[in-house]
């Protein structure tokens, strides 16, 4: 088994990528070349992509990742992180000793390359990894606690019969009183999204937020007949105006994500108007309709801490899952400094 790092821009790649994906069930949209050309088209942020495979070159397993920079060159070192969403990905076909083994070839070769570009290393699990956790231990990788929500969505009946009394009655009164959940049809609706979401971020998440590239990206990439559909934008749009929009990618046959999303529901609610709420249930119908089986609401926090968002997604109902993460500090000094600092500007600069 040997690792190696293959060009994600090399059109022969991204194809031998995808036909790999095709024939495994566990790959999703964060770990396939349709995430990877978004990343590509955008030119927001690095990448990478790690490939495990046999002597005679057949693939045993994939990891992408992303590398992130935060607050421009000055505070580069200090704001640099790497993650990897769902990763490492599997053929299907190992056995628990063979991806043991594919994440002992992979790992080692991720730290090589990452250990002096950014702060830290961080996987998002999407499923039971616990198979793993000697092998990523190992590597230098500690295991931290997160919870998610994974819901249904093979029928919508009862994925809808599945929501609480005042979310399904939210979604009907949205309905019923003109507010439309839609395609975003122009990059404008797109702008007006982005810029809702922007100012969400400023003023309560207080969290970095990728550039409009990459939404406006995502979304041309969602007009382009000759590549697959990397997921929906939806818009919520209330008397000619767009007050709510999602970023939901997809993996057909899989999981369609609640990437980023945000909506005006305390300043219509006096009008029976829930754009969030509606999205969501939105964006639920349209994963069924491209064949998704689970609507996968990507992260609910800390267990026993208190969460706001945690408190409103619960109420779509689903099947609560800790399947954590796994962080590598490569600089603990610099860590502890950034995190200090981080909090800091959160406070004064409303970050």
């Amino acid at each position: 088994m040997k690792a190696r790092i293959a060009d994600h821009t090399d059109p022969k790649t991204l194809n031998r990528w995808e036909e790999w994906c095709r024939n495994n069930p566990s790959a999703h949209f964060f770990q396939s070349p349709r995430f990877a050309r978004l990343l590509n088209g955008s030119g927001v942020y690095d990448s990478g992509l790690l490939v495990a495979e046999t002597g005679d070159g057949v693939w045993q397993g994939v990891l992408f990742y992303i590398l992130f920079h935060e607050y421009g060159r000055t505070f580069r070192r200090l704001t640099s992180r790497a993650v990897i969403y769902g990763g490492p990905v599997f053929s299907p076909a190992l056995s628990t000793e063979e991806r043991q083994a594919t994440a002992g070839a992979l790992l080692p070769l991720l730290n090589n390359n990452l250990k002096k570009r950014c702060l830290y290393i961080q996987f998002r699990n999407f499923s039971d990894s616990s198979e793993l956790e000697t092998v990523f231990k190992s590597h230098g990788y500690k295991f931290s606690d997160r919870l998610n929500l994974l819901k249904s969505i093979t029928d919508p009946e009862k994925a809808f019969a599945g929501l609480s009394p005042s979310r399904r009655r939210q979604v009907r009164q949205s309905r019923d009183n003109g507010l439309i959940v839609r395609e975003a049809q122009t990059m404008e609706e797109v702008d007006a999204f982005y810029a809702l979401l922007k100012a969400l971020y400023r003023d309560k998440v207080r969290k970095p937020l990728p550039t409009l590239e990459l939404f406006s990206h995502f979304f041309l990439q969602g007009t382009d007949f000759a590549q697959q559909s990397p997921g929906k934008i939806l818009v919520a749009e209330y008397q000619g105006r767009v007050v709510g929009g999602m970023l939901a990618p997809f993996t057909p046959e899989g999981r369609i994500f609640e990437w980023y999303v945000c909506g005006l529901d305390k300043e219509y609610a006096r009008q029976g108007v829930y754009p969030s709420v509606a999205l969501t249930w939105a964006a639920m119908e349209a994963g069924h309709a491209a064949g998704c089986h689970t609507f996968d609401f990507l992260g609910m926090g800390i267990p026993g801490k208190p969460y706001g968002v945690r408190d409103f997604k619960a109420r779509f109902g689903g099947e609560w899952v800790n399947y954590g993460r796994r962080i590598r500090v490569n600089s603990p000094l610099l860590y502890n400094l950034a995190e200090i600092g981080y909090n800091v500007m959160r406070l004064v600069r409303r970050v």
